[in-house]
């Protein structure tokens, strides 16, 4: 006697779980998720687990959408399929994205590429629900009619195109993924690292044409002026006899500028040239001279820190706009603190020796004091 045909029952409620599946593995993996304990022993690198995950599940995701796009719709293979992606891409996806290894432990991808993996994953994790609100969608929908599925009834137009868009948009997300991991930390960090680099850069320019637009004695109070000139004009504007604070907004830009030089060293001596493929074998000295770090814990205590110095410049920017002097000479103090930190976290290289950048860095921060 033949086995009797899955039915829509059985994928709705299998579907139905697998969504559960996901929101979980998504809380899993969010920014205010405990993390697992440390993983002890070698373990394979983690992004070749996703790669080679993620390029599973493009491929099933490309076979599923086939599949209900092509009448009739058959329940047993929609089911067959999404039992092998529950058990195959998606488990080992998550579980390589969750993994926290020993620092400097081979395998260790650091903070910084771990926040960005696991960001991806729930990304792509929130495009696959929505091809599975698809096949909750045309199951219902089937089930209503009183079909089994497999009797002939043709997809809509409109049930096509949800079909497509959400397929479209786990293959996009799949690529990026993909992309990331072919990456690698170095290309992480050297994309983040140019972008931080251009948003200073552009806030320290937005700065050097606010300090050029001086305000002239007769513009204040111009009869039939705007609201718009009255919240961005004369009122935030350098006045003439604000020497002290142009002389102060003279300097500031030129030493921004020196920071700005101080990313495009850090990039092609630092960033560039980290090694991520021997990781367990590395050691760098910290900045102290008496303990030491991995490379991978320098490596995300130098992101942090190029991140916070375009913040900082907004802050700076934010006093000159008052016309705040005292603020402004603080916020500044506290950005070339930084910087100077920066350049001293990395002075040496990953083998904890003197090169190029070891030699100018110390010319940079001796630039900065006397500039």
């Amino acid at each position: 006697m033949s086995k009797k045909p899955a039915d829509l029952g059985t994928l709705l409620a299998l579907t139905k779980t697998t969504q559960t599946l996901l929101t979980r593995y998504q809380s899993s993996l969010s920014p205010a998720s405990t993390s697992p304990p440390p993983t002890t022993g070698d373990i394979p690198n983690p992004l070749d687990v996703i790669k080679a995950t993620t390029t599973l599940l493009k491929s099933h995701t490309t076979t599923l959408s086939l599949l209900l796009l092509t009448p009739p719709l058959t329940p047993s293979a929609i089911i067959s399929k999404l039992s092998d992606v529950s058990a195959g891409p998606l488990s080992g996806m998550v579980a390589a994205a969750s993994c926290t290894t020993v620092e400097g432990q081979k395998g260790d991808i650091g903070d910084t590429m771990r926040t960005e993996v696991r960001a991806q994953v729930r990304r792509l994790l929130g495009s696959w629900s929505e091809v599975l609100a698809c096949v909750v969608g045309m199951a219902e929908r089937r089930q209503k009619e009183g079909k089994n599925g497999d009797d002939g009834v043709t997809q809509s137009e409109a049930e096509k195109q949800q079909v497509l868009s959400a397929t479209g948009v786990v293959w996009e997300a799949c690529d990026a993924l993909i992309k990331l991991c072919d990456d690698g930390v170095v290309g992480l960090v050297v994309r983040k690292a140019q972008e931080y680099r251009a948003v200073l850069l552009d806030a320290v320019e937005e700065l050097k044409e606010w300090g050029e637009d001086v305000e002239d004695e007769d513009e204040g109070g111009v009869e039939g002026s705007s609201d718009e000139d009255e919240i961005f004009g004369a009122s935030n504007k350098l006045g003439k006899d604000d020497k002290e604070l142009k002389a102060l907004l003279d300097t500031s830009v030129k030493k921004l500028k020196m920071v700005g030089m101080l990313y495009q060293a850090l990039i092609k001596r630092r960033l560039k040239t980290y090694p991520a493929s021997s990781i367990a074998e590395s050691t760098a000295a910290a900045t102290n001279g008496t303990a030491t770090a991995s490379p991978s814990r320098i490596l995300d205590d130098l992101m942090v820190r190029l991140k916070s110095i375009p913040e900082m410049v907004d802050d700076v920017a934010g006093a000159f706009y008052d016309l705040d002097e005292e603020e402004a000479r603080r916020t500044l103090g506290k950005c070339y603190s930084e910087a100077k930190c920066v350049a001293e976290l990395v002075r040496y290289n990953w083998s904890n020796a003197d090169d190029e950048f070891t030699a100018w860095s110390g010319k940079w921060v001796s630039a900065l004091d006397t500039m």
